[in-house]
């Protein structure tokens, strides 16, 4: 398993800060610091919580994208989640961008994109962890 990088931990808990609390901040909670502690089973474990969290928001996103009317009639408060979705989807991608790094597989944003518009059955690149700055 590889140390990750403290300005990766700092990413996430500026995502995670984004979604918890809706602004983004530097201080970094101590389960953020503990990522380079995880055994490996742990590791396993969220994982495969964090890609089944991914596809469950994804699908949500994409239900509320393309029926959000039926499902949600007040454009306001259909916004509203949809951007709540996003904030959680863009802390739960790269939370799990930092367990593959922590896992020791090298990939770059770019790589890991690919991976997650396969597995969470997108037709796009739905991360863009790249381009997108906390």
């Amino acid at each position: 398993m590889e140390e990750v990088p403290e300005e990766v931990l700092k990413k996430l808990a500026r995502y995670y800060n984004l979604y918890k609390h809706g602004t983004p901040s530097d201080s970094v909670p101590p389960w953020i610091r503990n990522i380079n502690n995880m055994s490996k089973t742990d590791l396993e474990y969220e994982t495969r919580d964090a890609i089944r969290t991914c596809r469950d928001l994804r699908r949500k996103l994409n239900e509320l994208e393309y029926e959000g009317e039926k499902l949600i009639p007040v454009k306001s408060k259909r916004e509203k989640i949809i951007e709540e979705l996003r904030r959680e989807w863009s802390y739960m991608s790269y939370y799990l961008y930092t367990l593959f790094l922590h896992s020791g597989v090298k990939v770059s944003e770019e790589e890991f994109d690919e991976f997650l518009r396969n597995e969470t059955g997108s037709r796009s690149y739905i991360t863009n962890l790249s381009s997108q700055r906390a």
